[in-house]
């Protein structure tokens, strides 16, 4: 199975549970990665190198092959989903 993340738990992973409290955890979440079964995008890695979380920003600099760029097929799939109006309130509005 592959782990799709957004920048919402990767942040609450790394502000909230230090690699010396839960070393567990952090194994298991380091053995995903290894075995590149976690991915997420680029959009993340923009959010992420934004954040004032500096283990999250070193993390990902060092991980970057797990931030890729969604293909035409699946950005035709997200058209999909954010074309059903129950989905639109996920789309961020920018004024001109």
């Amino acid at each position: 199975m592959i782990y799709v993340f957004d920048n919402s738990p990767l942040s609450t992973l790394f502000r909230n549970y230090y690699r010396g409290r839960f070393p567990t955890l952090w194994e298991k979440f380091d053995a995903l990665v290894d075995a590149d079964r976690l991915v997420s995008t680029r959009e993340v890695l923009k959010e992420i190198n934004g954040s004032s979380i500096e283990a999250l920003r070193d993390w990902a600099k060092s991980h970057g092959e797990i931030f890729s760029t969604p293909t035409a097929k699946e950005g035709a799939l997200v058209a999909q989903i954010f074309a059903i109006n129950h989905f639109q309130h996920n789309i961020e509005q920018k004024t001109l």
